[in-house]
């Protein structure tokens, strides 16, 4: 493979793209990739304050960031679930208040 042709396929945008996930998990994934790092990074800090040994500390680390991921994922769902509710009440109460308004507007099957 050329390195011209790698920069090439990279700069079209579907390496990023390829790397977001699907649809509505995005909110999620974020929730849960902040709350991991947040907990491995106080987990980290915690033990060089108090001088633990390496061993201990990556293993108590890497618990409390699956544990506080899978908090964040559900927390993040649950935040987009709501987020989309929001955005689809309030898009349709301006629809239904813009077609109650404008008695002279009539649909495009109407004729």
């Amino acid at each position: 493979m050329k390195v011209g042709s790698f920069a090439n396929s990279r700069q079209d945008g579907a390496f990023a793209e390829s790397l977001s996930p699907p649809g509505d998990q995005i909110l999620a994934r974020t929730y849960a990739v902040v709350m991991a790092l947040l907990a491995m990074l106080v987990v980290l800090l915690r033990a060089m304050k108090n001088g633990a040994g390496v061993e201990g500390t990556i293993a108590n680390a890497f618990a409390w960031m699956g544990l506080l991921g899978v908090v964040g994922l559900v927390v993040g769902l649950i935040a987009q679930a709501t987020v989309d509710q929001s955005v689809l009440s309030t898009v349709q109460a301006e629809l239904a208040s813009t077609s109650s308004s404008d008695p002279d507007v009539q649909p495009a099957d109407a004729n």
